[in-house]
């Protein structure tokens, strides 16, 4: 009998559904049952994190790669949409072709989760990314991130790095590459019930793989925790320039509210959740501080030179031996009795946009204006308007020769003085400027919220020579023989880059009335020629949309020319 069975076997064959055609089949539901599962969990509402998340994991297994053609790259972000009070976050890649000036997107699979807030770091071989937040559409819920990532940038390929051990989830972190290693500083958290910042320094090795806690030591100075400052590394050096952070206990004289609540630099803002009266007040913070990368000791730098005024979410980059600083806000408390020409109505918190430029020389550790060197043919048309003289233009140009930035041992000396002012002067001043209740302060503060650029030095000089006092900001920080060329908008968040010897600027983040826009434009500028913004790609937004600033709806109290 058992002979016959086996002669039937031989007969019939297999079984149906056997062997590789089950396994695929087999394969092909399981598959099928996955995707189901993806879908339903993608399914909820605005808020709903896991989901939105969930329906981003769905949308990326349908990407492809495309062939790479890279310049200067731009990773994830967000847009706020002021008309539907909506925030949408990305985790797409960009390329600009710097020499076509064109934009192209690059579809990796398998990559990040969209992001905003986070940092990335560009090697010769990989771009990494870490860290960030999440939010949901009307800001109610956030996420905040701790993962590290790379993308290979030879075929455009996502990787997730192994990152235990590192720095706690957060965003508004800083983060610059110091040989092979990513350097990292500061940030905050935020989970909706409370907001801690961060003045930790970390060190992660990209060829080992590991991080390394560098400080700060206990019991030793270092700057206070806060997010969204900026970084500048010259050798062993790292600097720290700025920041923001909110302050539970007694607000000091130097803080502020903020407004632009959607950036890193300052805590979100959720609807129905704890105001910004119960979470503290706001604190912008303008020091600088010194890292040495050997000693892992931190030091306070003294304000010297002719330093930006206060302010937050200004871009900076490197450039040889200097940082260069762009752009920024500063809000303020105050009421329309106080402030002639303010749009204020009662007490409430209005805004202050800047355009200027200034250099931080790395050797020096001095201040000054980054002035623009005037082309011949628009210093022809403005003579013959009656605009500035020649010998302004001649001082602009002075000042950003070698010899203005010197070192400490002669900061003192008459040429490392503003131009025009005198050492006789500049020690009147010195003894008018202690006298924090007299004229003199009275008529710069009035001056310096009032007046900008050339009306500035058309109203008031002493004596046929510019008073540094008075004079400032005016003259520290705006390039008052090129009035008339153009130049960005006043902006906060500008993103900046510097390829070779260009500042590329995309973008950034304006205030008209109660409406934050947020700007697409692109610009450049030679850090060696110094002859002038270019306008490569104006304004997405209407012109509609600006031309609120002349009816009084615009906040800020600088002149924007572009």
């Amino acid at each position: 009998m058992g002979s016959g069975r086996d002669k039937r076997k031989k007969v019939t064959g297999k079984k149906p559904g056997a062997g590789a055609g089950k396994t695929e089949r087999k394969t092909e539901l399981n598959e099928s049952k996955k995707g189901r599962r993806q879908e339903r969990a993608a399914q909820g509402g605005e808020d709903d994190i896991d989901a939105l998340l969930a329906r981003f994991r769905l949308q990326d297994e349908k990407h492809t790669s495309v062939e790479k053609d890279n310049e200067v790259l731009l990773y994830g972000g967000e847009w706020y949409d002021g008309e539907r009070d909506k925030m949408y976050v990305y985790g797409d890649v960009y390329v600009l072709n710097v020499d076509k000036q064109t934009w192209k997107r690059v579809i990796s699979p398998n990559g990040p989760l969209p992001r905003t807030s986070h940092q990335a770091v560009c090697t010769r071989t990989a771009l990494w990314v870490w860290g960030g937040e999440f939010t949901s559409l009307n800001q109610e819920k956030f996420r905040h991130y701790s993962d590290l990532w790379r993308l290979n940038l030879a075929d455009w390929t996502w990787e997730q790095i192994p990152s235990k051990g590192g720095p706690s989830p957060r965003s508004g972190h800083r983060m610059v590459l110091h040989g092979k290693q990513l350097l990292l500083f500061g940030g905050f958290f935020d989970n909706g019930k409370e907001t801690r910042y961060f003045n930790d320094v970390w060190s992660y090795d990209t060829e080992e793989l590991r991080w390394m806690l560098l400080g700060p030591k206990a019991g030793h100075t270092a700057p206070s925790p806060r997010g969204g400052c900026q970084l500048a590394l010259t050798g062993d050096q790292l600097y720290i320039f700025g920041g923001y952070s909110v302050k539970k206990a007694e607000p000091d004289s130097g803080g502020c509210s903020g407004s632009l609540a959607g950036y890193s630099f300052l805590p979100n803002k959720k609807k129905g959740g704890k105001g910004e009266e119960d979470e503290g007040k706001g604190v912008v913070h303008d020091d600088v501080w010194c890292l040495d990368l050997k000693s892992l000791e931190f030091e306070r730098i003294k304000r010297q030179g002719m330093a930006p005024n206060q302010r937050t979410a200004f871009g900076l980059v490197t450039h040889r031996k200097r940082a260069v600083l762009f752009g920024g806000i500063m809000d303020q408390e105050g009421k329309a009795s106080k402030l002639e020409g303010w749009h204020t109505s009662g007490d409430r918190v209005y805004s202050e946009l800047f355009n200027e430029l200034y250099q931080f020389n790395l050797d020096s550790r001095r201040w000054f204006p980054l002035g623009l060197r005037i082309p011949k043919k628009a210093v022809k048309t403005e003579a013959a308007a009656g605009a500035a003289p020649a010998e302004l233009v001649e001082e602009q140009q002075q000042q950003q020769q070698p010899a203005q930035q010197q070192d400490a041992s002669s900061r003192h000396s008459s040429s490392s003085l503003p131009p025009g002012v005198s050492p006789e002067m500049h020690a009147v001043l010195q003894r008018m400027l202690a006298d924090k209740s007299g004229l003199v302060h009275t008529a710069a503060a009035t001056i310096q919220a009032n007046f900008r650029g050339y009306r500035a030095y058309k109203t008031y000089r002493l004596g046929g020579e510019i008073s540094e006092l008075l004079y400032s900001p005016a003259t520290y920080g705006l390039d008052l023989s090129s009035k008339d060329l153009i130049k960005p908008r006043a902006r906060a968040a500008p993103m900046l880059c510097v390829l070779r010897n260009t500042m590329w600027m995309l973008g950034g983040q304006v205030e008209i009335g109660h409406t934050d826009i947020v700007l697409d434009d692109l610009w450049s500028l030679d850090l060696s020629k110094l002859d002038g913004w270019k306008c490569l790609k104006a304004n997405t937004a209407t012109d509609d949309a600006f031309r609120e600033l002349s009816d009084g709806e615009w906040e800020s109290g600088t002149d924007s020319d572009a």
